[in-house]
């Protein structure tokens, strides 16, 4: 499966200086009320600037990457992302993994919340950045947040469920579905169905090393 061309040639270093910078601005971030005191999850711990596979969740967890610093790392559905990880043959530290928003939105009573729109478009170019920078072949979206941010960034057709471990070319690059690694989620998707949606990604990558013009349907 031959990759839509994507123009990157900035050198590592410059790659390294550029997503520091990057981080930097993350950390000084004051654009949205209700994230403020929040941890703001982004760092060289997201994983490798040269990473094949970039995950996007919804948002870092207020047990998990507002305590860690590490997306999907400390909490229930990080515990869950590294079980399905490995269904697919994927080791953490060679992917990249971050989250539509980049700091943990909460509820009136302190519980994890799903982010507004205006957080969205006010992560959105940070998201864009990210993807530049790190240049992944692939693009994996867990969950609708995921979906609806990336597609502030270019239009694709994809939607849960119906389009669970489809690949569709995006923004130059290939865009998988997936569901969030959330306990909520397997209320909707079972472990076991998941296991398999990660392993389809595992069939995906491996047809893209040896095979067809174009991603499966």
């Amino acid at each position: 499966m031959p990759r839509p061309p994507v123009p990157n040639a900035t050198p590592s270093g410059e790659r390294r200086a550029a997503f520091d910078g990057l981080v930097a601005r993350v950390q000084a971030c004051q654009r949205c009320p209700r994230m403020q005191g929040r941890a703001r999850v982004l760092s060289r711990a997201n994983g490798p600037l040269h990473a094949r596979v970039l995950f996007v969740g919804e948002a870092p967890g207020r047990r998990g990457g507002d305590r860690t610093g590490v997306p999907f790392c400390g909490d229930q559905s990080g515990a869950l992302f590294d079980t399905l990880l490995a269904a697919a043959g994927l080791r953490r530290e060679a992917v990249f993994v971050t989250n539509a928003v980049l700091c943990n939105p909460r509820d009136a009573k302190g519980r994890n919340a799903r982010p507004t729109r205006a957080e969205l478009a006010a992560c959105s170019d940070y998201l864009q950045a990210q993807i530049a920078l790190v240049d992944p072949t692939w693009v994996v979206a867990l969950g609708h947040t995921a979906l609806q941010a990336l597609r502030r960034l270019a239009a694709h057709p994809l939607r849960l469920p119906a389009d669970v471990g489809r690949a569709v070319a995006w923004n130059g690059r290939w865009l998988v579905a997936l569901y969030h690694p959330a306990p909520r989620a397997l209320l909707r998707r079972p472990l076991s169905v998941q296991v398999e949606d990660y392993r389809q990604l595992a069939r995906l990558l491996a047809t893209a090393a040896t095979g067809p013009a174009a991603p499966p349907a």
